[in-house]
């Protein structure tokens, strides 16, 4: 009963004792510690570490720390490191504190019987306060407070049986914002299309991949996000190639148990494409994208007729993301959680290369201009002795677009059994629709 009076005495002294001058000088600072931002949702831990130089040791403290509720709430409180193990290696024997939304008090006597005290040093962690960020702020104190309990509990440290008032430091923390969902529309840049400078681009198909990203912005918003749809549009040159389908790919084609998007409204037009999406119409349905991109949608383009025709070298096709497509024009959003948001573009190309074709005459396999059996014996040498072949597409002799067995016994059967002949270019020297440079390097035919 003795020891628990004494206790509340000394508990007592501490927490409502007159401010004294300390004896034999020093310096002994509280400071609240903890991150110097956050973001709204997100639980932190600040420490007060005590810090002193004086030449007398410190048998006991208190203090309260302070919260702007508005912003920040104390969650609670927890004893620091050097509290846990300052009485010869165990716990202070006084231990006293409350927690309140706006913070927390501590009261602490190392030893009641005076057998153990605190030692001069630095960053001495003596509680850690808990806490929970709940609104936006550019900055919010956790302070030292003489304003929380009843009797409020004063800022002090006791050495030498006298109360000493410490310098304070206190720590700001910005809370920040929820971060909106950042997702970003990927085009390709393709590979170089070639084309024979006589035939164009007209009717030459291909097709891209375009894809949507995420930034990854963990832990301050969960990543990746549950998007319930989109909407896209691209622009291209129409001078150059026209968009002739879009079809989903990726995620989305496995939506709904391989049925793709509940809803999938495609627009097309000379110069652009659009698409809008939904997942599921009833909800519950979600797409997540990495922060790499994935696919969503493949395109199929064709080239203008006429266009290129007769031009030499690399012609390039913006392929853009565009807000002006359709009317009312499409928004480049994803949908997350009922709400849309802007999408960030990063735009793409196709480029053309246009070359000269050779013209060639077909069945000519060794290039002399003349079709005789000394071609059925190049095209032989050609196919399975490793002679080089330089004009490929003469040795396609029936003309099927393949080189194999079949061409040199075409030949030998029109010269020797009165066959049909070659297929055009024969008898004279042109190019091949669909010819590309590469197909003959070098041919018979005058330039």
């Amino acid at each position: 009963m003795k020891l628990k009076l004494f206790a509340a005495l000394v508990a007592a002294t501490l927490l409502s004792v007159g401010v004294v001058e300390a004896k034999g000088g020093g310096t002994y600072t509280l400071a609240v510690g903890g991150p110097s931002s956050t973001s709204v949702g997100s639980t932190f831990d600040a420490p007060v570490l005590l810090t002193f130089d004086g030449a007398a040791p410190i048998s006991g403290w208190s203090y309260g720390v302070c919260n702007d509720t508005a912003f920040i709430t104390c969650d609670g409180s927890s004893d620091g490191s050097t509290t846990t193990t300052v009485n010869n290696g165990g716990p202070a024997d006084f231990i006293q504190g409350t927690d309140f939304p706006e913070g927390y008090t501590k009261g602490i006597v190392v030893s009641l019987l005076g057998a153990a005290t605190l030692a001069p040093g630095a960053g001495y962690e003596v509680s850690v306060g808990h806490y929970s960020a709940t609104a936006e702020t550019a900055g919010s104190d956790l302070a030292l407070c003489d304003s929380l309990g009843t009797p409020p509990v004063a800022v002090v440290v006791v050495v030498n049986g006298s109360s000493i008032a410490p310098n304070q430091q206190a720590q700001s923390v910005e809370v920040l914002g929820v971060p909106d969902p950042i997702f970003t529309y990927q085009a390709p840049s393709l590979p170089m299309q070639g084309y024979p400078v006589g035939d164009g681009i007209g009717g030459l198909t291909f097709s891209a991949d375009f894809s949507i990203a995420e930034a990854d912005q963990s832990p301050a918003l969960a990543f990746p996000s549950d998007t319930q749809g989109f909407s896209m549009a691209l622009a291209n040159d129409a001078s150059l190639i026209t968009p002739t389908g879009v079809n989903a790919t990726g995620p989305l084609s496995s939506l709904n148990g391989g049925a793709g998007p509940d809803f999938f409204q495609v627009g097309l037009y000379a110069d652009a494409w659009s698409v809008g999406v939904v997942n599921n119409l009833l909800g519950g349905v979600f797409v997540q994208y990495s922060a790499g991109g994935d696919a969503v949608v493949t395109v199929g383009y064709e080239g203008v007729a006429g266009a290129l025709l007769g031009v030499e070298g690399m012609t390039s096709s913006p392929l853009a993301w565009s807000s002006a497509v359709g009317t009312p024009p499409v928004s480049l959003v994803v949908v997350v959680d009922g709400s849309s948001y802007p999408a960030a573009t990063s735009d793409g190309s196709v480029t053309f290369n246009g070359s000269v074709a050779i013209p060639f005459e077909r069945g000519d396999s060794n290039r002399d201009g003349i079709i005789n059996i000394a071609d059925i014996i190049s095209n032989l040498n050609q196919q399975f002795h490793g002679t080089p072949i330089l004009c490929s597409i003469a040795n396609d002799a029936n003309g099927d677009d393949l080189v194999d067995l079949a061409d040199p016994v075409y030949v030998a059967t029109w010269i020797f059994l009165e066959g049909a002949e070659p297929p055009y270019p024969f008898g004279a020297c042109d190019t091949d629709p669909g010819q590309t440079p590469e197909d003959c390097l070098e041919s018979g035919c005058a330039p």
